[in-house]
Formats: C-alpha cells, structure tokens, sequence
C-alpha cells in the first residue's frame, strides 16, 4: 500500500493505492495519524487508487472512523464492515468531488 495527502479548505485527504492487507494495517493507522495531525477538520479517505483490501484493512479503515471519517472511492468493491452498522461513524461518498463538495458546506 502507497498513501499521498492533501487538503482541501480544511479538510484532510488521505489517498490510498495498491492493496490495504494485514501486512500494512500499521502503515496506514500511521498515515491516518499524521494526516489528521496536520488538518483541522474532517479527515477524507480516498480509495479510488485502492486495488482492493483485506478483512483486517477493512477492519483498520473502521478503527479509524473513531473520529470523523469521510471514505470516497470505494468504487463497485464490497465493504461489509463499512457499509453495515457505522451510522454517524463513517460518511460514504461515490467520489472525492462530492465528499469535498459536502464536507465544505458542513
């Protein structure tokens, strides 16, 4: 798994590419931490460059919805864990353009 950041008015972006596996589930709990280090507001992750990902990345993603999370991207792959039960833990947007859209008039 590779991560880039970015900000938007505020709002942190954390992109994602490759595979989120068991292996890099300490890499991106880091990554989410530094991100929302450097950002005042919601924190965004965009899963349009992920390939795809295991139980336990999933698993990560929904850890770190213990403060505000906003995930964009998930394009057609399966997400169980963050589709089932999260209301008001996890915000689902289709793309990265809507998620900021929203996000900014939040």
């Amino acid at each position: 798994m590779r991560w880039d950041s970015t900000e938007h008015d505020g709002v942190g972006v954390l992109h994602l590419f490759g595979f989120l596996g068991r292996q890099d589930t300490h890499r991106f709990e880091g990554a989410v931490d530094w991100v929302r280090s450097r950002s005042n507001g919601m924190l965004v992750l965009d899963m349009s460059g992920l390939l795809g990902w295991s139980e336990e990345g999933e698993a990560a993603v929904l850890r770190a919805a213990q403060s505000p999370l906003a995930v964009c991207g998930l394009l057609d792959r399966p997400a169980p864990l963050l589709s089932g039960d999260t209301t008001g833990l996890i915000r689902i947007y289709p793309d990265l353009r809507s998620a900021l859209a929203d996000l900014a008039t939040a």
